[in-house]
């Protein structure tokens, strides 16, 4: 039991410190970029562990190893700066170029997911074979004499590749009957079957209604799909979208009420995720990685004080009204803002544990 939870934790803050690092360091160069000098490049918070100064920045290990933070020169807006430094503050520079240093945070966040996932494409990702593995008694495919071992070629003249690829064209063309393509024993044979529309759960544990033909695919019957730089690149940014909309639909019905906010997770639950991830080797472990650093990139891109996305805003404000916002409202926003994500994190750690109980 600890051994397991060491484990967890320790995958935990491997993959935050990957996520953190390349976030901070999207703060950090666009930064010197913009000629603002960067005091402090610290991983995690709290009482420094160790640290080195290098040049005019000091990179730091703080003992609180869930997140980080880059500290710029007059980042924070009430600071008194001598008449030599205001021309390298944070505050100092216009408000597109806030925006910039702030963007790059979150966006550095998904290029980490992109190259992830792009390598990982590359490198061969197991496909399921259209292979049937079983066949369901009294359903379409078992009334029509598919059996244990049917190799599906085609559906509709279409060829199939794969057993998402077939699954995708039985919901496509279900509301008509199906006319398969069946290789048995290397000889083929045409079959018409009706597929049939079942309740279901969705991703978002919504009831829904699907087409099926009663099999299930073959365990046994996998190849791995390579792909070239460009596909397995075009891919990743696939894969991202994906998360984002799964990710931004999921909010919206934990808003209106579709989704029960028990279902929110937090630390704990991340960490239980990074050591399952971890235990199922280095390409599912690093997939989690790119799955966390979209979501955090996301998040971060959210208009809420005291997250990249309020600043943003704030960039934003002060690009529209020209001229800058009043040092009272950014601290009021941000002491909000920080409230704000206490609670939530005091909401979500609750529900780690009382789920962690229940298993």
């Amino acid at each position: 039991m600890i051994n397991g939870i060491a484990y967890d934790v320790l995958a935990f803050l491997i993959v935050i410190s990957i996520i953190v690092l390349i976030h901070e360091f999207g703060h950090f160069i666009v930064a010197k970029k913009m000629g603002v000098k960067v005091e402090k490049f610290s991983l995690g918070f709290g009482p420094k562990i160790f640290g080195k100064k290098i040049g005019e920045t000091e990179y730091v290990v703080s003992a609180l190893p869930l997140g980080g933070y880059v500290k710029l020169l007059g980042e924070d807006p009430s600071e008194e700066l001598p008449e030599e430094d205001k021309k390298r503050s944070y505050s100092n520079l216009p408000p597109y170029k806030k925006f910039l240093i702030i963007f790059f945070g979150p966006f550095f966040n998904f290029v980490l997911a992109a190259i992830i996932f792009t390598i990982i494409f590359m490198a061969g990702r197991p496909v399921l074979k259209p292979v049937i593995g079983g066949v369901m008694k009294n359903h379409p495919a078992a009334i029509a004499g598919l059996k244990k071992g049917d190799i599906i070629a085609k559906i509709n003249g279409i060829k199939v590749n794969s057993w998402s690829g077939l699954a995708h064209y039985i919901e496509k063309f279900g509301k008509h009957s199906l006319k398969l393509t069946i290789k048995e024993n290397n000889k083929y044979k045409t079959l018409r079957i009706k597929p049939e529309l079942i309740s279901g759960i969705n991703v978002y544990g919504q009831k829904i209604k699907r087409y099926i033909v009663g099999i299930t695919p073959s365990s046994n019957a996998v190849f791995y799909k390579y792909g070239s730089l460009w596909n397995s690149f075009y891919s990743a940014v696939k894969e991202i979208w994906f998360i984002i909309y799964i990710t931004v639909v999921s909010l919206f019905y934990l808003i209106i009420g579709k989704l029960p906010a028990s279902d929110l997770g937090g630390p704990i639950m991340i960490a239980q995720l990074s050591g399952r991830a971890a235990s199922l080797g280095i390409s599912d472990f690093f997939y989690f990685v790119a799955f966390i650093s979209v979501n955090i990139g996301l998040v971060n891109l959210f208009p809420i004080p005291a997250l990249d996305g309020g600043h943003l805003l704030f960039s934003v404000i002060e690009m529209v009204k020209r001229s800058p916002l009043s040092v009272k409202f950014q601290e009021t926003a941000a002491k909000i803002g920080f409230a704000l994500l206490i609670m939530l994190l005091l909401f979500v750690s609750y529900n780690d544990i009382i789920r962690a109980l229940k298993t």
